[in-house]
C-alpha cells in the first residue's frame, strides 16, 4: 500500500518499506511525523521519540548512535556508520 508520500520523497519511501535502508526508514519516519517539512526534521527537539538517539542529526558530528545490545529491547537496529555514508 502506497501512502500519500509527496513525490519528492517517495524513492526514500520506497527503500524503507523494502527494507533496504535503515537510515531511509529513520528519514521517512521523521518526514512523516512533522508532515514531510524538512526544516522541521532539522529543528526536530523530541528526546520522547524512541528514534531521536538514531537520527544524525541529533549527535554531535563523529559520533555513533547509541549500540543496540537486545533485539529485544528495542523496535530496530542502530544506524550503522556504513549506512550513513
Amino acid at each position: 500500500m502506497k501512502r500519500d508520500v509527496p513525490e519528492r520523497y517517495q524513492a526514500l519511501y520506497e527503500r524503507a518499506m523494502t527494507g533496504r535502508s535503515r537510515r531511509a526508514a529513520v528519514r521517512s519516519f521523521c518526514l512523516e511525523c512533522v508532515g514531510y517539512q524538512s526544516d522541521e526534521v532539522k529543528a526536530c527537539t523530541d528526546p520522547g521519540c524512541p528514534l531521536y538517539p538514531y537520527r544524525i542529526l541529533s549527535r554531535p558530528a563523529g559520533e555513533d548512535a547509541p549500540s543496540v545490545s537486545d533485539p529485544q529491547e528495542s523496535a530496530g537496529d542502530a544506524i550503522t556508520a556504513s549506512e550513513r555514508a
